[in-house]
């Protein structure tokens, strides 16, 4: 559609209304049948459709929007709520904060997904249903368990069927905590043991095997003479002394 907006369409009913008709020429569907209260994914709006939808809505609306806003503001009725604002001139600070926060707080979910479907963040498509995904009621209570743990929130894991995208889910967190996660708690310093004032420092004692070492080497004797060595070879040749007690002296006193 590309006639000119009217006084009329000033109403956010009139400007949804026009909205959806905008939605169901681009991604070929009856306007009828495009219920404003699903997310733009649900409603066949891809990645490539998206562009598309924004241009269109610029050629419409005679507004400018970026691609981003439609995580922020993730429905037609949403979306044309928006639009409405931005004609009043009320609405342009909060959602430039809105969309920074909203793709701030994707990235942080398209991890936590990445955690919990063992894949890598970038294979995730933030406009994806999560039934499309695979996420079913169990691994639904596990990522908003996680998102609750980042952004210190309560939710329960029915919020995912109510905001049942990845950006969807987004705009609503970043609605609630402008993207900025919980602070994490202090952690506890490490406890120091007090000595007594008037306690003194003793010496280190060194291990016993050092004691005995450092005894070995004081008793240790010379080692033999050459006149020493022959002498006892000959007193084993004449059986003066036994081969275990030659050894050993020389073990005690090597040559």
């Amino acid at each position: 559609m590309t006639s000119e907006p009217t006084a009329a369409s000033d109403g956010h009913g009139d400007i949804l209304a026009e909205l959806t008709a905008v939605l169901a020429g681009v991604v070929h569907a009856d306007p009828d049948r495009v219920d404003p209260g699903q997310p733009f994914p649900v409603l066949g709006l891809d990645s490539l459709l998206t562009i598309e939808f924004v241009a269109a809505i610029d050629q419409h609306f005679g507004i400018r929007i970026a691609g981003a806003d439609l995580y922020t503001h993730a429905t037609p009725a949403l979306l044309a709520a928006h639009l409405a604002a931005l004609r009043r001139g009320t609405d342009d600070a909060p959602a430039a904060r809105d969309t920074g926060a909203a793709a701030a707080v994707l990235q942080v979910l398209r991890h936590q997904l990445a955690r919990i479907l063992h894949c890598d963040p970038w294979e995730i498509d933030g406009g994806a249903a999560f039934a499309e995904l695979g996420i079913d009621s169990i691994l639904a209570a596990d990522f908003t368990a996680g998102v609750n743990r980042v952004y210190g929130l309560s939710e329960r894991p029915v919020t995912v069927h109510e905001h049942p995208s990845l950006a969807a889910m987004a705009a609503y967190i970043a609605s609630r905590t402008r993207g900025a996660p919980a602070p994490a708690a202090p952690a506890a310093a490490p406890a120091v043991q007090q000595q007594p004032a008037h306690a003194v420092a003793q010496p280190q004692q060194p291990p016993a095997d050092a004691v005995e070492q450092s005894r070995a080497a004081a008793v240790k004797r010379p080692a033999l003479s050459q006149e020493e060595v022959l002498a006892l070879l000959d007193a084993v040749r004449g059986d003066r002394i036994g081969v275990d007690e030659a050894a050993a002296l020389l073990a005690e006193r090597p040559a």
